[in-house]
Formats: C-alpha cells, sequence, structure tokens
C-alpha cells in the first residue's frame, strides 16, 4: 500500500518539503522576541499577497472558522445583509448569517453561472437598509470565480461593505484587496497558499472596522475580530494573538508565503491560468464535460461532470491504485455526478497535470469508450 498519494483534491494540496518540514520543528512559545519576528513575517507576506495595507489577523481553525468569525463580528442580530449563492459555499454564508441572526437577503444562481453586476444592483434595489455583501470568489463546489472586482465595484456603489471568501482562489487567481474596493478578505493556509491545514485569515478595511465599531454588544472573545485587533496592537511587541497558535503551522506559512512571493504574483497567475486551460482542453478533447462556464472557470481547481460516462468513485479509486493520485469526488448534489481536481501550487504544472489526463483517458478507454489516443492533451502547446 502507498504510504503517499499526490493530494490533487481542492484542498488541501501539495505541500513542498521545505515547507512540511517546519512542522517536525521543535515547539516554541507562541509569544516573545523570537514569535513576534515570525507574527510580523507572517503578516506582511500575507498583506502582499492579498494587496492590502489593512489589518491581517490570523486565527486557529479552517476558513470555514474563519468565516465564521467575520459574521460573528461584523453584524448585529437584525442587520440585514447580502448573501451571493451559486454553489455550497454560498449557501454557507446564507446559513452563517441566519444562524447569526442577520436577516439575510439571498441571490441565487444555478451551479456553474458566474453572478454579475446587475444582480447586485437589482438586489439593492429591491432590499433596503443592506450593510454588506457576502460573496465568494473561488467556489469549490463549482470550479467557478465570480467575478470580484466587478461584484465589490457594484456592492460599493451602493455603499455596502464587501467580504470576499476567498479561500479557494487567493494565490492563484488575481486578486487586490485595497484596488478593487473590497473590505473584507478570509482565506485559508491549505489551498493555493501552499501550506498545512489549521489556519484562518482575516484581512479587514476600515469600512468594515468602521461597521463593527456600530456593534451594539462584541459576542465571544476569539471569535470577536475587535478584541483580535485590540491584541495585535496593544501586545503587538510581545503577545500579539490572545491564544496558543499553531506553531509549526504558522511558521510553515511563513515560508510558504515567502516561496509565493519570491515566485512574483504576476508570474504566478499567468502559470496557474495556463495549468487551468491545459486541463479544461483535455477534459473536453476527451468528450466531457466541466460544471464552470468557460468564462468563470476558476484557475485552482475543476469540476469534471460525469454525465453517464464514467463513475466518480470508480474512477477516483483507479487514479489512486494506478497513478497514485487522489482527487476528490462531487460535493453536495454533485456527489455522485462529478469529481473535482484541484490544479493550485505545486500542482499547478505539467508535471502533475499531465499524469492525471493520461490517467482518466486510460480509464476511459478501459472503460470502453473510443477516445484518440492522446486526446487528453488537447491543451498541451
Amino acid at each position: 500500500m502507498r504510504r503517499h498519494y499526490r493530494l490533487m483534491i481542492p484542498g488541501p494540496v501539495e505541500v513542498d518539503p521545505e515547507v512540511l518540514s517546519h512542522m517536525s520543528d521543535p515547539l516554541m512559545a507562541h509569544y516573545g522576541d523570537e514569535w513576534v519576528e515570525i507574527w510580523n513575517g507572517v503578516i506582511a507576506n500575507l498583506k502582499q499577497v492579498i494587496g492590502t495595507t489593512g489589518d491581517v489577523l490570523v486565527v486557529v481553525g479552517s476558513g470555514n472558522t474563519a468565516n465564521d468569525i467575520v459574521v460573528n463580528s461584523l453584524f448585529n442580530p437584525g442587520d440585514r445583509a447580502l448573501a451571493l449563492n451559486n454553489g455550497l459555499f454560498g449557501q454557507r454564508l446564507v446559513e452563517l448569517c441566519q444562524a447569526h441572526g442577520v436577516e439575510t437577503v439571498e441571490i441565487e444562481k444555478p451551479w456553474g453561472v458566474p453572478f454579475t453586476a446587475e444582480d447586485i444592483h437589482r438586489a439593492v434595489r429591491e432590499n433596503t437598509g443592506l450593510k454588506a455583501a457576502l460573496i465568494v470568489h473561488g467556489e469549490t463546489s463549482t470550479g467557478i470565480a465570480n467575478p470580484i472586482q466587478e461584484l465589490a465595484q457594484a456592492a460599493r456603489s451602493h455603499g455596502l461593505v464587501v467580504m470576499a471568501d476567498t479561500i479557494a482562489s487567493l494565490g492563484g487567481e488575481p486578486y487586490r484587496m485595497d484596488e478593487w474596493g473590497i473590505d473584507m478578505t478570509v482565506c485559508a493556509s491549505q489551498k493555493a497558499l501552499e501550506a498545512p491545514p489549521g489556519l484562518g485569515i482575516v484581512a479587514v478595511g476600515e469600512r468594515a472596522w468602521t461597521l463593527m465599531g456600530a456593534r451594539r454588544k462584541p459576542r465571544g472573545w476569539m471569535t470577536d475580530l475587535q478584541l483580535l485587533r485590540k491584541y495585535a496592537q496593544e501586545q503587538a511587541n510581545f503577545h500579539p494573538h490572545p491564544g496558543t497558535m499553531p506553531v509549526n503551522a504558522f511558521v510553515a506559512l511563513r515560508k510558504s508565503t515567502q516561496f509565493i512571493l519570491e515566485e512574483g504574483l504576476e508570474y504566478r497567475w499567468v502559470r496557474h491560468n495556463r495549468i487551468a486551460r491545459v486541463m479544461r482542453n483535455g477534459v473536453r478533447g476527451m468528450g466531457l464535460r466541466v460544471l464552470a462556464q468557460e468564462d468563470a472557470a476558476c484557475v485552482n481547481l475543476t469540476v469534471i461532470m460525469a454525465d453517464g460516462k464514467f463513475d466518480p468513485g470508480d474512477l477516483q479509486a483507479y487514479l489512486k491504485a494506478q497513478y497514485g493520485m487522489h482527487i476528490a469526488r462531487g460535493i453536495g448534489p454533485y456527489f455522485d455526478k462529478a469529481v473535482r481536481v484541484g490544479h493550485m501550487g505545486p500542482n499547478a504544472s505539467m508535471e502533475a497535470i499531465v499524469p492525471f489526463l493520461v490517467g482518466m483517458e486510460q480509464y476511459l478507454r478501459k472503460q470502453g469508450h473510443d477516445i484518440p489516443r492522446g486526446a487528453c492533451l488537447a491543451g498541451v502547446e
């Protein structure tokens, strides 16, 4: 039995050995001079990746945890918010708002179909008193990237605070928080930031802090961004986070973000886009369908529809056994109807994507499909 499968799921992703090696470093204290130096380095790196000069806070937990903290921190019960839902994680934002007593105006679109600025304009015309718009940038369930710059501009034109969930997009998709008028960015360590899981990331601009400052009574302690900011400011020289951090994961994130900046964001965005096109063209070359509309396909992952041509679970097992790679099945209503393939970070490479495409072509041929040999490489230049 293999001890390791190449992770080609939508996250966590493959991690560079030098990044991963920090998980076995001797433990260190999460306060003091040495820790503050590490903390400041990570925050500085994240600000560059996110494209902000505002506050960046790191929390313990997944991206879902970070989203939960944001909704808890941003709203009073009874506040009205706009949530865009065209996939499982858009639906989760709706559920988080409802769980925190936020009156939620939900815009829905079919899975795989992106939102437009007009969707936001229409929702605001039809609903008064909205304070914020919550938008998923990269939707893990469908493989689309909503046009966050366009949507943020539309929301801000109506005075709404804009929160972007970039958990599945940041690090591969182009993203400039401040330049695009985004007030809050949520991410996590384990996807295109190329670090082990366990850390949520929240970037906050001044308009969002102003909205939070109007809250009647903060709820929680570790789940209140205003308190986390207070510690980051008042204990900046000794203990910038009020709780115990997973120190090794944090040091690993320092190394991974260092690698990202050394590569260069522009180059990195081009690399991810090129590999994503090779993937989608190869899939179509085999006569298969991609769920996301082409003009909105995310560069970090692809959702491939079975459409009766393959069994998702059987394909997953075949690729693990024969090619040593682990892809994901569909999620939600597409569990038995699709597979999801992550191609971000180290997997945004020909070294990773070509074996997957060849393996899938070989599987389909074994299932009796008449596919010309090499059709999977239709996108290779």
